[in-house]
C-alpha cells in the first residue's frame, strides 16, 4: 500500500499521509484500521488483494479522512463501535459525493457530522434506518459495514493517546483544502474537537484584555522611573447580550452567568438583555436580572454595543434571529446548537 495516487489526486491530504510513520500488513484485523494517534495504518493483505484499484483508493481516503477529521479525539466518551459507525457514514458521504468508489458493502453516507449521526443512531431517526441500515433497536444492522471497527482503540505502544503532531497535520490539511479545487476538498469542512465552552470564552476574554505586556513600549524618565509600570492597567470592558425570549434553558443560563462571574477577573462585565427591538441597557453583571419577556430581535442592542467603548461582545442566544451583516467589535456567539457562525461556542 502506498499513497502516491491518493496524493496526486488529493494533494491537500499530503500532510496526513506524510504524518503516518508505519503501514503494517497483518491478519489480526479484517480490513484496515488506524491508530488513535493517526501514526500507524494496519491493513489485511487478503482483503487488500480482493479490492479493485478504485476501491483501494476509496479505502485509503476513508482511513485518512478519519485522521483529518480527528475522529479519535472527538469520540469524547461515546460508545466506541457506534461512534465508529457514525464517523464512517459521515466520511463515506463525502467520498461517494466526490466520485470515488468504496467496497460494495461499505456503509451508505449521511450528509451530517459524526456527532449528529451518532445521535440519530441512538434515536433510530436516521433516514438510513428506512433502508435497512439499522435494526429495530437502532443498532447498526449485521454485515452492513465492511470497514467496521477501523478506528482502533490503542496505539502501537498500547496507549490510547492522541498525537499533537497529527492535530497540526490536520490543521495544515484543512488550510490546503480551503485552497483546493477537487470535489472532495470542497466538500471537506474542518470540525475541530469540541473544546469546553468555558475554556473558549475565557480565552476570548483574555485575548481582549491583553494579558501580554509589551515592555519595549515602556518609557522611562531621567530617573529611570516608568509610570506605566507604577499605574494599574485598566480592565477591558466586555458587553454581554442575553436572549430574554425564554428559549435558553435555566440550567445553561445559570452556568453561563457563573462563567461571567469568573471573567470579572479579566474584564469589566456589563450585561444587557434583548427581546423585540430592545435598546441597549448594559448594567454591571451584579445588577443584571433576566426578565424573559419574549422576542429575539438582537440588532438594535448589538448596533449600540458596537458604538460604545466595549472591547468585545458575547451574545447568548438560541440562534433563531437575524444576525448582523458585520461584526465591528470582536464577537462570540454562545448558542445551545450550531448555527454556522464564524465565532461560536456550543453550550
Amino acid at each position: 500500500m502506498n499513497f502516491n495516487t491518493l496524493i496526486w489526486k488529493e494533494p491537500w491530504l499530503a500532510p496526513i499521509a506524510l504524518n503516518i510513520t508505519a503501514v503494517i500488513k497483518t491478519n489480526e484485523i479484517n480490513t484496515a484500521g488506524i491508530t488513535p494517534n493517526g501514526k500507524t495504518l494496519y491493513y489485511n493483505p487478503d482483503f487488500w488483494k480482493r479490492l479493485r484499484s478504485e476501491e483501494r483508493l476509496g479505502v485509503q481516503l476513508h482511513e485518512l479522512l478519519h485522521i483529518v477529521n480527528l475522529h479519535a479525539k472527538r469520540r469524547d466518551g461515546r460508545d466506541f463501535s457506534k461512534w465508529n459507525t457514525a464517523c464512517d457514514m459521515s466520511i463515506n458521504y463525502q467520498i461517494k459525493k466526490a466520485g470515488y468508489k468504496l467496497p460494495a458493502s461499505a456503509l451508505p453516507g449521511e450528509d451530517e457530522s459524526a456527532e449528529q449521526i451518532y445521535d440519530m443512531l441512538n434515536t433510530a431517526k436516521s433516514p438510513t434506518s428506512r433502508n435497512g441500515l439499522l435494526s429495530g433497536n437502532g443498532q447498526p444492522g449485521s454485515g452492513a459495514n465492511i470497514l467496521a471497527d477501523d478506528l482502533l482503540k490503542r496505539n502501537c505502544d498500547g496507549s490510547e493517546s492522541f498525537s499533537e503532531e497529527t492535530a497540526e497535520a490536520a490543521e495544515s490539511a484543512g488550510k490546503l483544502a480551503g485552497r483546493g479545487s477537487t470535489p472532495l476538498s470542497k466538500l471537506y469542512q474542518p470540525i475541530a474537537s469540541k473544546a469546553d465552552w468555558r475554556t473558549v470564552l475565557r480565552g476570548f476574554v483574555k485575548s481582549i484584555s491583553g494579558d501580554e505586556v509589551d515592555y519595549l513600549s515602556y518609557e522611562f524618565d531621567e530617573y529611570g522611573i516608568c509610570e506605566d509600570i507604577l499605574c494599574c492597567k485598566p480592565k477591558s470592558k466586555l458587553c454581554v447580550l442575553t436572549d430574554e425570549s425564554g428559549s435558553i434553558e435555566d440550567g445553561l443560563y445559570r452556568q453561563f452567568l457563573g462563567e461571567l462571574n469568573k471573567m470579572s477577573r479579566f474584564a469589566e462585565v456589563f450585561v444587557s438583555g434583548f427581546t423585540d427591538g430592545t435598546k441597549l441597557d448594559a448594567v454591571p453583571l451584579k445588577d443584571y436580572r433576566r426578565t424573559m419577556t419574549g422576542g429575539t430581535d438582537l440588532l438594535p442592542a448589538y448596533s449600540e454595543a458596537c458604538e460604545k467603548d466595549f472591547d468585545g461582545i458575547i451574545v447568548l442566544t438560541d440562534g433563531y434571529l437575524e444576525f448582523p451583516d458585520s461584526e465591528p467589535k470582536p464577537t462570540v456567539w454562545a448558542m445551545p446548537e450550531r448555527r454556522n457562525r464564524k465565532y461560536e461556542v456550543i453550550l
